[in-house]
């Protein structure tokens, strides 16, 4: 990892209790077969935003901060490059690597006795753009938009991510504590 302007790496353990077996099913079956772990990446925009995502599928209105798989044996810093490629078609300078998050997933269900869990790492990191096009020169077309925003308005995307409720609320907790973290940090830091 290259040196970073960051003082000290953010590492916090975080566990999550999903109420939907679907989606802890699918997370587990995810950490088992294709990915160690996730890169999270807050880019900054040559306008000083910060850009959020959303996809077809997920509840309206609900944006987040970018992150994709780090696969078995896939070199973090290389997985940053990569998905940002992919995602978004823009090319990007690491300013800062953050750190960590060790989420555990945990689903019980009392009455047919399960009691099962699944550890997933998130690293985190602030991007600067330095070339691309923005989604016209991306490789996949999983993201169907993006917004740019500024601290307080991402500060309003993490906590909707923390009040969705229905089938995507176990989504939005995971998705509220790895937003909540690059949010705490550009809060705390020179960029807040």
């Amino acid at each position: 990892m290259k040196e970073t302007n960051a003082k000290e790496i953010y590492t916090r353990e975080e566990r999550i209790e999903f109420i939907n077996s679907d989606f802890f099913y699918r997370m587990k079956h995810l950490v088992e077969n294709d990915r160690k772990g996730e890169v999270v990446f807050c880019i900054i925009r040559p306008n000083g935003k910060i850009i959020t995502i959303t996809c077809e599928e997920y509840p309206k209105g609900i944006y987040r901060i970018p992150s994709g798989g780090i696969g078995y044996g896939e070199d973090i810093e290389n997985a940053v490059f990569r998905e940002v490629k992919e995602e978004l078609g823009l090319e990007v300078e690491i300013i800062d690597y953050i750190g960590w998050l060790k989420i555990e997933f945990q689903y019980k269900d009392e009455k047919i006795k399960i009691n099962e869990k699944v550890i997933f790492y998130s690293y985190l990191f602030i991007l600067k753009e330095v070339g691309g096009m923005l989604l016209s020169g991306a490789l996949d077309d999983e993201i169907s938009e993006v917004r740019e925003v500024d601290l307080k308005e991402l500060a309003d995307i993490v906590e909707s991510l923390n009040n969705i409720e229905g089938k995507w609320r176990d989504w939005g907790k995971f998705r509220y504590v790895t937003s909540k973290a690059i949010l705490d940090y550009l809060t705390n830091t020179r960029y807040g």
